[in-house]
């Protein structure tokens, strides 16, 4: 299940497997770029291979051969992984944001709309869970490395942010703290999920939604 907008995987080219010649030319085929359009092919091949192999499979050198160009290529486009990785982790907040804001449109009510929101985030990151993982690793905790990165980052918390800004009653200041509260306990709620420690059966609820909505639901927004 993925809210409209989101990121979908991209189908499985070689079942987890190392890169092999024949994969390798798959990948070639699917991610052959045109000329200027280099650093999306890179991204767009980085987001596959992260699908399929995970962070551990994910490096310049796969990339270049995924691309079908030189190993220097990759290198005029990001210096070393790591802003690979803040490039990748940019276009998975973009997605996300996007996703939660086409996700809330015709919310009627303040709740309604934190809860459409809240969904959102948490289907992205079920059906995104490398990517997920890399947007809040441990290897981008610096955001000051990234401006970009780290401007994207808060378009989440901005939507909710927003959302809350315009409830009748709520001074500017309960909105901020309001705000923390409800993104810790969407965030928070999101890793237990992810990492499989918390599900809808445990709880008796009827699916992902049922079960973010009935926890939001506690904080009698």
């Amino acid at each position: 299940m993925l809210a409209k907008g989101s990121h979908v995987p991209c189908e499985r080219l070689h079942q987890g497997k190392s890169m092999t010649a024949e994969t390798a030319i798959d990948f070639q085929k699917k991610f052959k770029y045109h000329h200027g359009n280099l650093r999306e092919a890179l991204l767009a091949a980085a987001l596959d291979i992260l699908s399929n192999d995970g962070i551990e499979g994910l490096s310049l050198r796969s990339l270049a051969r995924a691309t079908g160009v030189t190993q220097a290529a990759p290198y005029s486009h990001f210096r070393d992984k790591d802003e690979l990785l803040a490039a990748v982790a940019e276009t998975g907040f973009q997605r996300l944001a996007l996703g939660m804001a086409e996700a809330a449109t015709g919310a009627k009510t303040v709740q309604e709309k934190i809860e459409k929101l809240a969904c959102a985030y948490v289907r992205f990151a079920v059906d995104n869970k490398p990517l997920f993982g890399i947007m809040f690793g441990r290897e981008l905790a610096d955001l000051k490395r990234f401006p970009t990165l780290a401007m994207t980052a808060g378009k989440s918390y901005a939507l909710i942010s927003a959302a809350l800004v315009g409830k009748a009653g709520m001074s500017t200041e309960d909105a901020r703290f309001t705000t923390v509260a409800v993104w810790s306990l969407c965030h928070g709620l999101t890793t237990l999920i992810v990492e499989e420690k918390l599900s809808p059966a445990q709880l008796g609820a009827a699916d992902l939604d049922a079960l973010v909505c009935r926890t939001l639901g506690a904080l009698a927004l």
